[in-house]
């Protein structure tokens, strides 16, 4: 005879479920918070690679970024803008 799926486990996987789908939306209201972002969470919310993010740098392609030392900063407004001048779907900022 298989496992018994009790009402406590449906709930426990609904509630996991519910906080993997939130965590992005949460994150992104995080950032909407911040003026600006590193190379990791830019590529996230552009939905490209770092290395993608790196390589548009150097081709002056991509949206505008700051460096403070040797790291590289995006203002979360510019990202903004770059996509809706792109025609890129926004991911929540």
């Amino acid at each position: 005879m298989g496992t018994l799926f009790t009402d406590e486990d449906a709930r426990k996987e609904f509630r996991a479920a519910v906080r993997e789908a939130m965590a992005p939306v949460a994150k992104l209201a995080l950032l909407n918070q911040r003026l600006s972002v590193d190379e990791t969470e830019a590529a996230q919310l552009l939905g490209v690679s770092p290395n993608t993010l790196r390589n548009w740098r150097v081709q002056k392609r991509g949206p505008g970024y700051s460096k403070v030392g040797a790291k590289v900063v995006y203002e979360v407004s510019k990202i903004r803008k770059w996509l809706e001048a792109n025609g890129k779907k926004t991911i929540g900022c």
